[in-house]
């Protein structure tokens, strides 16, 4: 629901009640509650209402027929209530100048705001872009670092390559079988040329896990400061967070503080009106007094005359009667010329209020306009500050994903250290087990070599001495060649021994090539760890990114509050000085009103006047009332007129719409029949309008419980007051609605206390 379908038109402030009015206003202030002004406004509207229906009334009074029936004098009552009538439309000026002034001080301070909020934005932009900048600067040198370990790395790999090459051309070189200790000196070569590569390879992967133990070491110390720094941060916002609760209380106060104010300065308004119209009674007393001693003293001077001129002649008497007559008609026409220069005064009053009202209609108009505007952008600083709390609550969402994140990222890379460190100690073991059996075949190889080396000697030698004596003994030649069988034995068994040897080679290079798998398997896991730690980097700087920008939040919600405190005290030190001028005013008040008593009783005429005067205003208040039930009628129908024309849409509402119009044309003759009527007709009047009201009144209350009910609650909010006076609420149900409404519609406010067990407000809900 808008705020501007509660306001009224031009048209309707002299139809509509002041019940509605302050309606309107107490709508306004719950929407605006820095726009205090508004509700003065409205309050100083309906105090014109009133005075417009004073001049009515007194307008009625002061014709010819009331005049004579009331006081039987037309100088009294002609006197007496021009007088009542110029200060309160002095009043009613004051009071709108004072409320567009307010309502342009406000929007000055929106503008000032929006601009230190402007300049705000920008400064926290270029921290961002210097903190951007530095962390792709240190990206960068991280960057470098690692492609100049993967070139050290690269280079090893060569290296590796090229003693493989040389490994293969050596193996290659030596396939001749009778250069057995040529190819074992060889294998040692091998073997300490693959030692050496292997403690290398050691040395090298004990300085990369010392690496990146280093990182990860350092990449904790990191987290372990952002997590100390964004717990000092959440402990900054709680406190922010209270001081904002703070603040609010202490807005709810300044918003009481300003109704007291506003009902203090309609009180005050109220005595001034008493004491102009007691003034002017005075002085209108005053002069009926005087007048009424002149005319006494003037009969008294005729009546003296006639005395004397009961000595004369017949003559002389009639002649002195002539004379007095024509004097009497002399007062006659001075009598007449002052009713008709008062008649004169009295239309160009009534031209000049017509006017006044049309200026004031006007300025009604435009305050509207103003009015709406100031709703609007209130409405836009809504949608602004619920943006605001949307973007702060997905960065603490953010900021909560990504802690889980690194956490277990964390835990993720231990884990692949762990893993690495298992298999890096079960490779170690078994590289170890491999060298000590290499080492054992080559010790047995030798010791057979040298075996072999022994029997080759001692058959040579004995071969020798066998060619020697062969010819001379020639008994001897099985014996030799049995010898030489045991040799042709001898040369298998070498030659399996060489094949066993070719075999334990082809083991061995099956082993190196293990080896290069387990180096390259290791290079990849490097590469993995790398990429990882790239991306924490990455990760590291939209936190810190992140933090920035929740620094620089917490910043501006700290000057925000410095702003309210300080126009927290601004207002409490202009509220000070506004208890001070009531005060002294209420004092200057009481002092005039008692010396006016002390004047005004002194009088004898006073008692008859204040009993025709209690007389008048019984009467008037009769009236009054007469015309504010057939008002309430006439708003009533206007509601469900409108409400009823916008929901025309549905079945049930064209339906209800000959009633609606059946009904204003039953009440429309009788409020022109109860208007016209005299004092004697005012009971009736009432009570029809109240029977008829009550069917207005039901329909009414139907369509405002339906469209609370099926409205959202920034809408609801608007309609709490409606409801609470068609329900006839107390104000301490009243409060808990709209507390209700606000906390549905926070996000960090406090539940508000619905009662428990049987006086509990709400249905607990199911288990």
């Amino acid at each position: 629901m808008r705020g501007s379908e509660h306001l009224l038109t031009s048209e309707d402030w002299l139809w509509h009640p002041a019940a509605d009015v302050l309606e309107s206003t107490s709508y306004l202030g719950t929407e605006l509650p820095h726009l205090t002004s508004v509700s003065k406004a409205g309050k100083m509207f309906v105090n014109l209402k009133s005075k417009i229906g004073d001049v009515t009334d007194l307008k009625k009074l002061s014709s010819p027929q009331a005049l004579a029936s009331v006081s039987g004098s037309r100088q009294r009552s002609s006197q007496h209530t021009p007088g009542s009538l110029t200060p309160r439309s002095r009043h009613s000026r004051q009071a709108s100048t004072a409320s567009l002034q307010a309502v342009q001080e406000l929007e000055r301070e929106i503008a000032k705001l929006r601009t230190a909020l402007e300049t705000q934005q920008d400064a926290a932009l270029e921290r961002l872009n210097t903190r951007e900048q530095e962390w792709r600067g240190k990206l960068q040198e991280e960057r470098d670092k690692i492609s100049v370990m993967a070139a050290d790395l690269e280079a090893a790999g060569e290296r590796e390559k090229k003693l493989q090459e040389k490994v293969e051309d050596s193996s290659i070189g030596k396939k001749q079988t009778t250069d057995q200790l040529k190819q074992a000196q060889g294998l040692e070569a091998r073997i300490c040329d693959m030692q050496e590569n292997y403690d290398q390879m050691e040395g090298l992967n004990a300085q990369e896990m010392a690496k990146i133990k280093h990182m990860l070491l350092n990449t904790n110390s990191e987290l372990e400061q952002v997590q100390s720094e964004l717990i000092k941060k959440t402990e900054a916002l709680s406190s922010v967070e209270s001081r904002l609760s703070w603040a609010s209380a202490l807005e709810e106060r300044i918003r009481i503080l300003s109704e007291e104010k506003t009902e203090l300065e309609t009180q005050v308004a109220g005595l001034n009106q008493k004491l102009n119209a007691a003034n002017a009674r005075y002085t209108a007393l005053e002069e009926a007094k005087l007048e009424e001693s002149q005319h006494l003293q003037h009969r008294v001077i005729t009546l003296e005359q006639r005395h004397s001129q009961t000595a004369l002649q017949e003559t002389d008497k009639v002649q002195a009667l002539i004379k007095e007559r024509e004097n009497m008609e002399h007062h006659l026409e001075e009598a007449r010329q002052q009713l008709n220069n008062i008649k004169a005064s009295w239309s160009d009053k009534i031209t000049a209020l017509e006017n006044q009202i049309h200026h004031l209609n006007a300025k009604i108009a435009e305050d509207q306009s103003d009015l709406q505007e100031a709703e609007e952008n209130n409405e836009m600083l809504k949608s602004e500050l619920s943006a605001l709390r949307d973007e702060n609550s997905s960065q603490k969402s953010e900021y909560l994903e990504m802690e889980r994140k690194l956490q277990a990222e964390i835990s993720q890379l231990n884990e692949d250290l762990d893993t690495l460190r298992w298999q890096l100690n079960n490779t170690t073991l078994e590289k170890d087990e491999q060298i000590k059996s290499l080492q054992e075949k080559l010790a047995s190889e030798e010791e057979k070599h040298h075996s072999c080396a022994s029997v080759l000697q001692s058959k040579l030698e004995t071969i020798a001495s066998l060619e020697q004596n062969l010819m001379d003994i020639e008994s001897e030649v099985i014996v030799v060649k049995g010898n030489f069988t045991t040799t042709q034995s001898d040369l298998l068994l070498a030659q399996t021994e060489k094949k066993s040897l070719q075999e334990t080679l082809q083991l061995e290079r099956t082993t190196v090539e293990a080896l290069e798998k387990g180096k390259s398997e290791l290079q990849s896991k490097l590469d993995t760890v790398s990429c990882e730690k790239t991306r924490l980097s990455q990760n590291l700087d939209e936190y810190a990114e992140k933090v920035i920008t929740l620094e620089m939040s917490v910043k501006t919600l700290e000057e925000e509050d410095e702003k309210k405190a300080a126009k927290i005290k601004e207002i409490e030190a202009k509220h000070d000085e506004v208890i001070h001028e009531r005060e002294a005013l209420l004092k200057q008040l009481e002092n005039e009103e008692e010396d006016l008593v002390h004047k005004i009783e002194g009088s004898d005429v006073v008692k008859a006047l204040r009993e025709e005067v209690k007389t008048l205003e019984d009467e008037v208040l009769e009236k009054k009332q007469a015309l504010k039930v057939q008002g309430q009628r006439l708003a009533d129908m206007k509601k469900t007129i409108q409400r009823e024309l916008k929901l025309s849409a549905d079945s049930t509402d064209s339906i209800a719409d000959p009633r609606i119009d059946s009904r204003i044309r039953d009440s429309s003759p009788a409020t022109n029949a109860n208007s016209s009527e005299n004092n004697s007709s005012i009971g009736p009047v009432a009570t029809n309008g109240s029977d008829n009201g009550g069917a207005v009144n039901n329909t009414y209350l139907k369509h405002v419980i339906i469209k609370y009910l099926t409205s959202r609650e920034y809408e609801a909010v608007h309609l709490t007051r409606a409801v609470a006076t068609l329900l006839q609420m107390t104000s301490e149900e009243e409060r808990l609605l709209r507390e209700t409404l606000e906390w549905k519609m926070s996000w960090f406010g406090s539940k508000p206390n619905l009662g428990k067990g049987q006086n509990a407000k709400t249905i607990p809900p199911s288990q």
